[in-house]
């Protein structure tokens, strides 16, 4: 939605209110007296989706697919994979709790320092930038090797796999890297979002991208759980 003040006479402002007279209705206004004007595309679905295809084969696209993918392609094992295996069933609804209670830290955390002094050269934007892909880079690692020393350290368990209850002091180490995977998959979606709003700039390329890495996203997931299917085939 575009928001424009009542004293700005431009031609969107125009429209839209002659939009609603011709309608006999009131236009809508935001609490401090603008008029909301949503910028409609005049194109059909299918060129639509031909120009959200095309966007794939830019080089800016080509690039951040990749990480588009990767939101999508680890929530799976952490979620249901990771989680069922090393919780019982009444800790494993705290531990979502710890996950998505650090999504919510980690993106107020990583917006607001990737928004800070967005007026600023290129190059503080882009030293912001790189400060968040190093940070993400760290703190996913940590959850990952504490999941690695969980496996490792069930595998030396033959008889089965340990869930850990939450009045289980070794709880700690796997609700750890619950925490750190949360904290990581927000703060690479609002990295990707502040990508994305950052490189597109009108709405139709932005919404583009955005249902790019929605589609991209879906196909990690989707992907994931495919290959458990086959696995699990594969084994049993």
């Amino acid at each position: 939605l575009e928001m424009i003040t009542n004293n700005e006479q431009t031609p969107l402002n125009a429209d839209a209110g002659a939009e609603y007279i011709t309608r006999g209705e009131s236009p809508l206004l935001t609490d401090n007296g603008r008029i909301m004007c949503e910028e409609l595309s005049c194109q059909s679905w299918r060129q639509e989706a031909q120009g959200t295809l095309n966007m794939f084969f830019t080089k800016r696209m080509l690039c951040l697919s990749p990480l588009f993918f990767y939101t999508g392609f680890n929530q799976p094992y952490q979620q249901a994979t990771f989680g069922n295996r090393f919780f019982t069933r009444r800790t494993i609804g705290a531990e979502l709790i710890i996950f998505h209670l650090m999504e919510i830290v980690g993106a107020i955390v990583v917006g607001r320092f990737l928004d800070r002094d967005d007026h600023t050269s290129d190059t503080s934007r882009r030293k912001r930038a790189i400060a968040c892909l190093t940070a993400f880079v760290v703190i996913n690692c940590a959850g990952n090797v504490l999941a690695v020393m969980q496996e490792y350290s069930s595998q030396q368990n033959i008889t089965s796999i340990v869930a850990h209850d939450i009045s289980d002091p070794s709880v700690i180490s796997p609700s750890l890297a619950f925490a750190c995977w949360g904290f990581a998959d927000a703060q690479i979606q609002v990295y990707c979002y502040w990508l994305m709003g950052s490189f597109y700039s009108s709405g139709s390329d932005h919404s583009r991208a955005v249902g790019w890495y929605k589609c991209v996203q879906s196909l990690g997931s989707t992907l994931y759980c495919f290959s458990q299917q086959i696995l699990h085939f594969l084994l049993v």
